[in-house]
């Protein structure tokens, strides 16, 4: 009788090759898991910081008034050195076409394995001085 008991009480080797089997594709699971939230976690860094430079290069336009039209591209060595080596940036100036006085300007920053992804801003800039119109005023004597 003793016997029988302590036999029905202990786990066979199936059983336990069962439970290591079923843990085993639990914990796969979780670490495919927790890598997809590591991936997300650098890719929102990224963006932030794509974010951040796009708004500096865009925060050098505004300081300039109004900026000549044109097109211009470089990194971020000369500001930040060795921080943002993956990261390059590009800023075209265009006439808005409608008012002389408005400037219309993009800034793209691209960042990311082999510079794939891109992190755009767009905003439009008024001169600080009235454009001429060209039309006198009328002096009545």
């Amino acid at each position: 009788m003793n016997l029988l008991r302590r036999r029905a009480r202990a786990f066979t080797l199936i059983e336990v090759m069962v439970a290591i089997a079923i843990l085993g594709i639990a914990l796969v699971g979780l670490l495919g898991l927790h890598h997809q939230s590591m991936q997300s976690v650098i890719r929102a860094q990224q963006t932030t910081r794509a974010a951040m430079l796009a708004q500096a290069v865009m925060t050098e336009a505004e300081l300039e008034r109004f900026p000549d039209l044109g097109f211009s591209k470089g990194d971020f060595e000369a500001s930040f050195r060795g921080e943002f080596r993956d990261f390059r940036w590009q800023r075209m100036v265009e006439a808005s076409g409608t008012f002389p006085d408005i400037r219309k300007v993009m800034v793209a920053v691209q960042y990311g394995p082999k510079l794939t992804q891109t992190f755009s801003l767009v905003e439009f800039l008024h001169s600080p001085i009235p454009p001429d119109t060209g039309q006198g005023q009328a002096v009545t004597p």
